[in-house]
């Protein structure tokens, strides 16, 4: 069995000692046709990718002079360049301060947060990562986010370099660029909540730049910060995230399909929505009076956002 496994990497040993510009990025889906399948962990667990000669996939690279630079489970590439392999004998030491480039060598993590947080889970009980997730992320009322419509409550695009500035995009259109702050008073005001200690509000569909999408209610769900980096790192809770937003909300960015349905989606338990809000515009537009400094409030007055035409001289 050892020995198929190993053979079965020798298509990549070929593939890769051919002429390829550096850095060579590959899909997770090109690998897959290549070797004629990659095992789960490759897509889930960033130690799959270490440059070790004592695994088979990644002797296949090393032999072709290649090391692995970076490894996005999220967006499933991974990123190679060229370099040898040194032994762990020679991972403290470091070249002399002679300007020429560094000798690239294999380390190992100091810690895998995927893998610890896995074995957790296992330890207290639970059935997959998935099911803590789902079971601690909030979300809000459908009936409270159909009063929204489809679109974003505020245009507001992320840039927190220029957080609190007026600006246009490309196409023209007026925006405020912001950091979290205006997505987390959305999601608080549209549930009649106060911000909770160590939660973390996160986008199911990371478009920051895309003020259609950005502060949507439809886009946004609260977790315990302990698990918020799942949301964008952990391929299972980003599609079960995403395919949870479709089934409540049946809303999805621009040009982008209907999301698959998780094969585990039905055994899940789902924490607690916020009662639905019966005037929505009401509570935003009572929050905005009470905090008229709030970026939120800043952009309705001077641009508008959805319960208004334009710049709402009401606020």
């Amino acid at each position: 069995m050892l020995m198929g496994m190993r053979n079965k990497y020798v298509k990549l040993t070929e593939w890769m000692s051919m002429p390829h510009a550096e850095p060579l990025r590959v899909t997770f889906a090109q690998l897959d046709a290549l070797v004629g399948g990659l095992p789960p962990s490759a897509l889930r667990d960033r130690n799959w990718w270490g440059n070790t000669l004592g695994n088979s996939q990644s002797a296949a690279w090393l032999k072709a002079g290649w090391l692995v630079q970076s490894v996005e489970l999220r967006t499933a590439h991974a990123t190679f360049v060229r370099g040898a392999h040194r032994p762990r004998s020679d991972a403290g030491l470091r070249p002399a301060r002679t300007g020429a480039p560094r000798t690239t060598w294999a380390r190992d993590p100091i810690l895998h947060g995927a893998t610890a947080l896995d074995d957790l889970v296992v330890r207290a009980g639970w059935s997959s990562v998935e099911a803590v997730v789902a079971a601690n992320t909030v979300f809000l009322h459908p009936d409270t986010v159909a009063q929204a419509g489809s679109g974003a409550v505020f245009p507001v695009v992320r840039d927190p370099t220029r957080r609190g500035q007026l600006g246009e995009l490309p196409d023209g259109r007026k925006v405020l660029f912001d950091d979290n702050a205006t997505p987390t008073d959305v999601f608080l005001w549209a549930a009649n909540r106060i911000k909770g200690p160590d939660v973390q509000f996160n986008h199911v569909w990371s478009r920051s730049k895309d003020p259609d999408s950005y502060t949507a209610l439809w886009n946004l769900c609260c977790t315990p910060a302990f698990l918020a980096k799942t949301s964008d790192s952990h391929p299972g809770v980003v599609s079960m995230l995403r395919y949870r937003s479709y089934d409540l909300y049946g809303v999805l960015p621009e040009g982008v399909g209907g999301p698959l349905r998780p094969g585990h989606y039905g055994e899940l338990t789902w924490a607690a929505m916020p009662p639905t809000v019966d005037d929505l515009e009401a509570v935003f537009r009572a929050r905005m009076r009470s905090a008229p400094l709030r970026r939120a409030s800043v952009v309705a007055r001077t641009i508008g956002w959805v319960f208004s035409d334009g710049p709402d001289i009401a606020l």
